[in-house]
């Protein structure tokens, strides 16, 4: 299906790690952020943000891998924000898992979809644990880099030096149109 003529993406970021690996914890950080709105809910689905007057910024903290979702119900929960304007983050899953495609498939199927202007995929590897499992190989991030799609690498470890508030400036400045 074409991009709706009511709806333009902006920016898309997709937060990619395997399960477990503090996706989720990062975003609700980000929406932290002063430049984005500041207040975070303590539980349950992220209320949309105003950007600007026209541009909104709306997300999930869950992947679409994780909700056994078809990339067409993906595409769905994202239009579903009927903004004329959308910023959009997500967590993603690095492989294929479900009835979702890798991460190089969720991003051709998010291009081919919506167009959008820029796609930025952040890779924890570190995770939180420490763990390099999601770490995506050079043959995925050649892919990535194919489609134009942004890729990087954050250490997203827990422990005696926090990955935060830092990690979740990283993610902010994406969305950060001043």
């Amino acid at each position: 299906m074409a991009n709706s003529s009511h709806l333009y993406i902006e920016r898309i970021l997709l937060v990619c790690g395997n399960q477990n690996a503090g996706k989720s914890r990062l975003l609700r950080s980000m929406l932290g952020d002063k430049r984005l709105g500041g207040t975070v809910p303590a539980q349950g689905p992220m209320p949309h943000r105003a950007l600007s007057n026209e541009r909104w910024l709306a997300g999930r903290l869950t992947s679409p891998h994780e909700m056994e979702e078809t990339p067409e119900h993906f595409h769905n929960n994202i239009r579903a924000a009927q903004f004329r304007r959308l910023n959009y983050y997500s967590a993603a899953q690095p492989q294929a898992f479900k009835n979702m495609p890798c991460i190089v498939g969720v991003c051709e199927g998010l291009q081919q979809e919506f167009s959008p202007e820029r796609i930025r995929v952040v890779m924890l590897v570190p995770d939180q644990a420490g763990g390099h499992t999601s770490a995506l190989t050079t043959n995925v991030v050649d892919a990535l880099r194919l489609l134009d799609v942004e890729v990087l690498t954050i250490d997203a470890r827990r422990g005696v030096l926090p990955a935060e508030p830092g990690n979740a400036r990283i993610l902010a400045d994406f969305f950060d149109f001043t």
